[in-house]
């Protein structure tokens, strides 16, 4: 079976490498130029990634979503969240296992409930997650 070539951020490639774990990653829809590249479903990821498409300015600048099939108009400093919604990727509390579309409400979340004050979070991975593992990984290994 041929293994599929995910064209991903370099940084992410070199932090599965040294970690020895892999990571889920998506690949990016934003209409216009292609670019063909997978990035990690995380704030940090996505926002430099918009950053590397030229989509920056202030938050508060309204802007349209760019993403395939989808026009929303919302402020600049949303866009990274808002495409982490496109992705699919949610969070989960490890107590009572509530799942919310965005950490500050799962955080929210954690600080009202008495029972799980001291949850952890949980990354729910969309559907479309393609998994990027360290090189010399073979099917024993398990995520």
């Amino acid at each position: 079976m041929p293994l599929d070539t995910l064209n991903v951020d370099p940084e992410a490639f070199f932090r599965v490498e040294r970690s020895g774990q892999p990571l889920v990653v998506y690949e990016c829809k934003l209409e216009g130029v292609p670019c063909g590249m997978f990035v990690e479903g995380t704030t940090s990821a996505v926002s430099a990634h918009l950053r590397g498409h030229g989509i920056t300015g202030p938050d508060s600048a309204s802007t349209n979503c760019l993403w395939a099939g989808c026009s929303k108009a919302l402020k600049r400093g949303g866009m990274t969240r808002h495409i982490l919604t496109h992705l699919g990727v949610k969070v989960r509390c490890s107590v009572c296992g509530v799942v919310k579309c965005r950490l500050d409400i799962l955080r929210a979340h954690i600080r009202s409930s008495e029972l799980c004050r001291l949850a952890c979070v949980d990354t729910v991975h969309g559907p479309e997650g393609r998994f990027l593992v360290p090189t010399g990984w073979t099917t024993t290994h398990q995520v």
